[in-house]
């Protein structure tokens, strides 16, 4: 049994007990690994007991992770701790022994006198990246390798770099779905307490039978769409926890936060970030080694400007969603309620009126969903691993009673 092996059965165990079944290996142990031929050899490899005191604390770190709120840095530990494909990728850049926790948390000593890229800022490039990339660039593209040695090299990296990003992704996807559970839910409950309303309001002849059907009909769609949401974010999340190669109590385990991040104050700005970008991207350096600098500088100059455009574009629409949509939403309702105290609208009128503003909130979460987004995007177009993400949609509101149920 070799690490990745031991690393597999590790895995396959709820992390609670993984410490006890590291703990168990004792130290130095000696088991038959896997022959070129498949079939067990009959010369064994000893895991050293600095390899096993490695393994426990990969699996105490994740036990760390997973009893805190998880965070998009979080995500992305993980998954680099955790995925087994990251196993098989550091096995062909001849990096199966290294610890993950100095690949997540240092530079490489090997890189640049182990300090990290001079062009690096701080601002959009996260810790985690920057540090990963220093320990994947010295293997890949080490002198002396065949051209088929390091064209499996820069795919196994390009693999192991892109999933941080595909796990931030989908930490953002996951938490903007749960939260618009919680603004649906309000809705749910606006709608229902119409009905109610309307139902009474109908028994005393206060009502008439059209007014009660359209109460029942709003309530009828916002149970729909709440139902929509729900399903939803329970597939958002699968998908989290399966980017982070979870599964059974652990993947239970992971507590999302109830929220999106506030927006930034200051977004990024574009000065910069293309030389930044040849000076630094992962495929630029190898192309330069297949002579294709030009073209990888070129495509590395397009990505960015295109990343940081849809990045700044998704940031204006947030914050006009945040800072004017939203308040004059609610401004409108106090104006509702206002009219409905004097009696001059009814009980449709106010509640289609609420659900447009939890409508008008909604909208602004899809916004900041888009933005922290698209500023993924732009980190990995900085890396330049995996491949672009696809085009961020619009703002949408999705649910809008208030126009179809509305009574005059």
């Amino acid at each position: 049994m070799t690490l990745r092996a031991v690393r597999a059965a590790v895995c396959g165990i709820h992390a609670a007990c993984a410490l006890a079944f590291i703990a168990a290996l004792g130290g130095c142990i000696s088991v038959p690994p896997a022959s070129s031929s498949g079939g067990p050899s009959t010369q064994p490899v000893a895991l050293t007991p600095e390899q096993v005191a490695m393994l426990a604390r990969w699996t105490e770190r994740e036990q760390e992770l997973l009893g805190a709120t998880l965070t998009a840095d979080a995500a992305a530990e993980i998954a680099l701790l955790h995925h087994p494909a990251v196993d098989r990728a550091l096995e062909t850049l001849g990096l199966e022994n290294v610890d993950r926790l100095r690949v997540a948390h240092g530079v490489n000593p090997d890189f640049n006198g182990g300090r990290p890229p001079t062009t690096v800022d701080t601002r959009i490039e996260r810790a985690i990246s920057v540090n990963l990339m220093t320990w994947l660039s010295v293997p890949a593209f080490a002198p002396g390798l065949t051209m088929a040695e390091r064209t499996a090299r820069v795919q196994a990296a390009d693999e192991i770099a892109a999933l941080l990003f595909t796990a931030r992704r989908a930490w953002v996807n996951a938490v903007a779905a749960r939260q618009s559970v919680r603004y649906f839910g309000d809705v749910v409950a606006a709608a229902e307490a119409s009905r109610e309303i309307m139902q009474s309001m109908r028994s005393v002849g206060n009502s008439s039978e059209l007014e009660t059907l359209r109460a029942q009909t709003l309530y009828a769609d916002a149970v729909a769409h709440l139902t929509a949401v729900q399903v939803a974010a329970a597939v958002e999340r699968e998908r989290l926890v399966q980017t982070l190669g979870l599964w059974g109590p652990d993947a239970e385990r992971v507590q999302l936060p109830e929220r999106l991040p506030d927006l930034t104050t200051t977004p990024i700005g574009p000065d910069g970030l293309e030389a930044r970008a040849v000076a630094q991207r992962f495929d630029v350096q190898s192309g330069r080694l297949q002579g294709l600098s030009g073209e990888a500088g070129v495509k590395a100059r397009g990505e960015v400007r295109s990343a940081w455009l849809a990045y700044r574009g998704a940031y204006d629409l947030a914050r006009h969603a945040h800072d004017a949509l939203v308040p004059l939403a609610q401004r409108i309702s106090a104006e509702q309620l206002k009219l409905y105290n004097g009696m001059l609208i009814g009980v449709i009128d106010l509640v289609a009126d609420v659900t447009e503003r939890i409508n008008a909130v909604n909208a602004a979460l899809d916004a900041e969903r888009d933005f922290w987004l698209a500023e993924v995007e732009l980190q990995r177009a900085m890396s330049g691993v995996g491949v672009p993400a696809a085009a961020l949609p619009g703002v949408q509101s999705g649910f809008r009673p208030g126009a179809a149920y509305h009574v005059h």
